[in-house]
């Protein structure tokens, strides 16, 4: 489900949030250290299962999110509370491998390589340069065959082949809202990007698909034969790997039944976690195993700022997208997106509003390329009994936040039983430098250590948890002089050396380590800075060592970005204190301190023991820190891994080389004695649990039986601990919400409505916890953004936006436009979104304000101006890419013209002053020739754009030249039948609009 990312805890990878109530009063706390309950006993539990053993007291709460039909019975359960936020992802992975690859001599333009390959440029899906060569790469090529998911045209169009409001209505049954890039409405970064979201807002449109794979695929030399597409002779096959644990299985086969109507043959395979994560990862994306599979993703907390999310599913450095970063894969390139989210990932800008259009950039970017399709975020639901006290609802993670299993517990029981999908899995590794890639290890592990640092579970600002601190910085263009007792490690020399004379650095961070440093290991050993000092050693050797490096190269380049900006600590043993000097900036200075951190989590010896059977014995053990096909996934509770650790670590008992290798990355911290002690302790531990797996937080694991999918926790109460009951608890928030909004004119006549050419002004109330902010975005009928900004604050919790008439004047009459309010607290940091219908005046309704003001000439010369510049309006629509629906169009214009004589019988009363007989029949005349002409053009359409196109344009010229022809009130009469049938063309034209790749 998750991707988990152990390596630094550098980037809080996902959050976001929603439907949640205010902190609570924390409860008095207890002096014994450690956790609310003495055990944790987790078992293994199906969805089906859930209702049952939740009613009857086997389990008090479930950790994995549950169904819709299941959360619809819970929900009425007594007895049982569902705790809900947004903190799943689902999204399909497109494989965008090229079939074939040419390297050329030279630099060659795209169409140079075309003619030497013999294939038309479409062909080529990639072209770049590299050492005086051209690398070319073709989603399609004879003998090679072809992957459509090559062609970016054909990726972007995908996004209007999945029904989201089928998805999140039917499938995930409101448990759901629909996602359309990276980001859902509820993360904090959503309101910096929400106007470039609303512009795409995909809408399922499998016409407007189909036209963009006939497009490439005929010009690649694809034939459709009985409906389905082939090359070469053979059938156009995508592999789809779906995976069956939830609602991604309703999801896959819905979108592949929308594949195969398209002419795809598709091949569904249904794969569970470990055996989709092996193919899925483990393969070359060129073998083309996989075309598309149904990804999900746990969120592990909120992020206010987010730099690494955008990196994660958009950015190749970052090793998560398809290739993952392997060198003996081909590997997904974006050289654009992996420099503007390396920009933001190491705080490359000078300002918030720079790094805030690098982010805007980078997303459009990604959107654009589509290697993910994204189809909803989950609102998922977590069941509790009412009598499990201690929750905290974090708005990223829900139930999952690392602070429930350290602060739930029942009154009166000293054990708490929960519920998992799985406690394990073949793939649940458990190992800190490339384990945890799932949330049935990670959600565990999480409550077997401290993190340095962490995201408040409401705003999602970095806060200290396991070790204060304080941050200095000299600003994006400052330097400060790292001081010449700074030390770095020498991966060559396999050392600790002194930083160069004049180095420099942007920031700096004082970590105290006494909460840590001085306190318990669970096996009984005294942390020290041995273990903080050794710790960061292994980590600069995996990033730098050219050995370590190449064999895990995934690792390496996402911890590589972090290294690259330290330039020195300086360790203070006696003070318990970790100075660390960056080459970081943020506006934020609780992000700095939080990029400087790090969390040593084991044993220096263990760290040690890992790396010497992953790496420096890889021939002899086959183990790997991160999974690759092949290898075995290294992991501390795995019972033929833990014999090995055990083995080695009895090698290493009175074994001088051991301890002095060891030694060496924690810079000679370690005696002699204390090597015995800490080997004879590890040993000890793994004598008594069969586990490896030693750490410092708040629970010790003790006890994880795979075969029987039972995980036991044990409570920490060593008094050095640092933490006790109720330190970490935070309860529930209180969500901002937009309360009220209301629209006010000059035009008292039609409440509710703007009228063209006048100013419009909209109050916005929020609750919530202030300081509040409101951002909104205006969206015409057809879809297209014509006004962005922000609300001007009135008052503490009310805003104004203001639509100047410069805005309104060029609104469509009768129109019904779009206001996306985006209101967000500094406090919770996640927005709250409002879509408001805004409805125009009609001609009838703007033209009975205007006659009590100007003469009915001036009026009409008005209204005669507003229709042409609606009918231009209409035809620059029709100009764009459009997949007409007629028969919607038939159907609209009777619409129309029962609407129109509604608007005579009104214009009659308005002027009856100055009708007389004479003009009731010209009148009757006049409207039965102007509809019978328009019904009669719109009838005649078969499918040609041109055509309605032109048949718009002899409107205008109608309406242009009725003053000549008939009396002024003729003129008003007949403009307004026309308006009327321009408003209802506007409308079908919204629907049927065919978007812009």
């Amino acid at each position: 489900m998750s991707r988990y990312i152990p390596l630094l805890a550098l980037a809080m990878i996902l959050a976001s949030i929603v439907f949640i109530p205010l902190l609570t009063v924390v409860e008095a706390q207890e002096v014994k250290p450690g956790p609310a309950s003495d055990k944790i006993i987790a078992v293994r539990k199906t969805i089906e299962e859930v209702p049952d053993a939740l009613s009857t007291g086997d389990i008090y709460a479930y950790l994995f999110s549950v169904r819709p039909v299941q959360a619809a019975v819970l929900q009425g359960m007594p007895g049982i509370k569902l705790y809900t936020a947004p903190a799943g992802l689902i999204e399909l992975t497109l494989n965008p491998a090229p079939v074939h690859v040419e390297v050329f001599k030279g630099n060659l333009t795209l169409s140079e390589a075309a003619a030497r390959l013999g294939v038309p440029e479409v062909a080529i899906v990639n072209i770049y340069y590299s050492d005086g060569n051209t690398i070319v790469e073709l989603g399609a090529y004879p003998g090679k065959g072809v992957n459509p998911l090559a062609f970016k045209q054909i990726r972007f169009a995908l996004n209007y082949l999945i029904d989201r409001a089928t998805v999140t209505s039917t499938i995930m049954r409101g448990f759901a809202v629909p996602m359309y890039t990276f980001l859902s409405q509820y993360d904090p970064d959503y309101a910096l990007i929400a106007d470039i979201v609303a512009k795409y807002e995909f809408t399922y449109n499998p016409d407007y698909v189909n036209a963009v794979v006939t497009d490439i695929l005929t010009k690649i030399g694809a034939v459709k034969v009985g409906g389905k597409w082939t090359y070469e002779g053979s059938p156009i096959t995508l592999k789809f790997i779906i995976r069956p644990e939830d609602e991604r299985r309703d999801i896959g086969y819905l979108f592949s039944a929308e594949l195969k109507k398209l002419g795809f043959t598709v091949d569904d395979i249904e794969m569970p976690f470990a055996q989709a994560i092996d193919v899925i990862y483990g393969t070359d994306p060129a073998e083309f195993q996989w075309h598309i599979y149904t990804a999900g993703w746990g969120k592990g907390g909120i992020n206010r700022y987010d730099s690494a999310a955008i990196a994660q599913f958009c950015a190749p450095w970052f090793g998560n997208m398809p290739g993952w970063q392997e060198p003996a894969f081909w590997n997904y390139r974006n050289d654009k997106i992996d420099d503007l989210t390396l920009r933001i990932y190491n705080g490359n800008y000078t300002s918030k509003a720079e790094r805030d259009e690098l982010y805007r950039n980078a997303t459009e970017l990604c959107i654009d390329d589509s290697i993910r399709i994204w189809v909803a975020t989950r609102l998922d639901a977590w069941p509790v009994r009412t009598d499990v006290k201690g929750v905290t609802l974090d708005l990223g993670a829900g139930l999952r936040g690392i602070w429930n299993l350290r602060e739930m517990y029942v009154e009166g029981k000293s054990e708490l039983k929960v519920g998992h999908l799985y406690v394990w899995t073949a793939s649940s590794a458990w190992n800190w430098w490339g384990g945890f890639s799932d949330v049935y290890s990670a959600d565990f592990a999480g409550v077997t250590y401290d993190p340095s640092v962490w995201a408040h579970p409401f705003n999602g600002e970095p806060i200290p948890f396991r070790t204060p601190y304080a941050v200095e910085t000299a600003g994006p263009k400052g330097e400060l002089d790292v001081p010449s007792n700074a030390v770095i490690w020498d991966v060559n020399a396999k050392k600790w050396v002194n930083v160069a004379p004049g180095t420099k650095a942007k920031s700096r961070v004082v970590f105290d380590f006494s909460k840590l440093v001085g306190t318990k290991f669970h096996n009984g050993i005294t942390i020290t800075f041995a273990d903080v000092v050794g710790y960061l050693a292994f980590l600069f050797d995996l990033v730098y060592d050219p050995v370590y490096s190449s064999l895990e190269p995934r690792l390496s380049s996402q911890a590589k970005p972090w290294a690259d900006t330290v330039k020195g600590f300086v360790f203070d043993p006696e003070k318990k204190r970790v100075t660390v000097y960056v080459d970081y900036w943020h506006f934020d200075e609780n992000y700095i301190a939080s990029w400087a951190s790090f969390s040593p989590v084991n044993p220096v010896e263990i760290h040690a023991v890992t790396f010497d059977l992953a790496l420096n014995r890889r021939a002899e053990t086959n183990y790997v820190l991160y999974q690759r096909k092949g290898y075995s996934w290294f992991s501390l509770v795995w019972p033929e891994h833990v014999t090995k650790v055990n083995e080695t670590l009895k090698n290493w008992r009175n074994n001088e080389t051991a301890f002095n290798w060891v030694n060496k990355y924690a810079n000679g911290l370690l005696s002699w004695d204390e090597w015995q002690a800490r080997i004879n302790a590890d040993i000890q531990w793994i004598a008594k649990y069969n586990l490896a797996w030693i750490s410092y937080g708040p629970f010790m694991l003790t006890t994880l039986d795979t075969q029987n999918q039972i995980l036991v926790l044990e409570a920490f109460r060593d008094p050095s601990y640092p933490f006790k009951k109720g330190d970490w608890y935070f309860g529930e928030p209180v969500l901002t919400s937009i309360v009220s909004v209301s629209l006010e004119t000059p035009a008292p006549e039609v409440p509710g409505k703007i009228v063209p050419g006048l100013p419009a002004n909209i109050t916005v109330k929020l609750s919530g916890i202030p300081p509040f902010s409101l951002k909104y975005i205006v969206k015409d009928p057809a879809g297209a953004i014509i006004a962005t900004g922000s609300g001007v604050k009135v008052s503490e919790d009310t805003f104004s936006v203001s639509l100047s008439p410069e805005l309104t004047k060029n609104m469509v009459y009768g129109g019904r436009y779009t206001l996306l309010l985006i209101g967000t607290s500094e406090e919770i940091a996640v927005p709250t979104i409002s879509k408001q219908v805004i409805s125009v005046a009609s001609i009838s309704e703007a033209a009975r304000i205007e006659a009590k003001q100007k003469p009915l000439s001036e009026v009409l010369g008005e209204v005669r101006n507003a229709t042409l510049r609606q009918i231009d309006y209409i035809l620059s629509q029709l100009e764009g890419q459009l997949t007409p629906d007629l028969d919607t169009l038939r159907k609209q214009l009777g619409s129309a013209l029962a609407d129109t004589a509604t608007a005579l019988v009104e214009l009659i009363t308005t002027y009856n002053s100055i009708t007389s007989d004479q003009y009731s029949t010209s009148l009757q005349n006049a409207v039965s020739t102007i509809t019978g002409q328009v019904s009669t053009q719109l009838q005649s359409v078969r499918g040609d754009v041109a055509t309605l196109s032109q048949e718009v344009a002899s409107l205008k010229s109608s309406v242009s030249d009725t003053q000549n022809a008939v009396s002024t009130l003729q003129t008003y009469v007949i403009v307004n039948i026309v308006l009327t049938l321009v408003a209802i063309i506007l409308a079908i034209v919204a629907l049927i609009r065919k978007p812009k790749a």
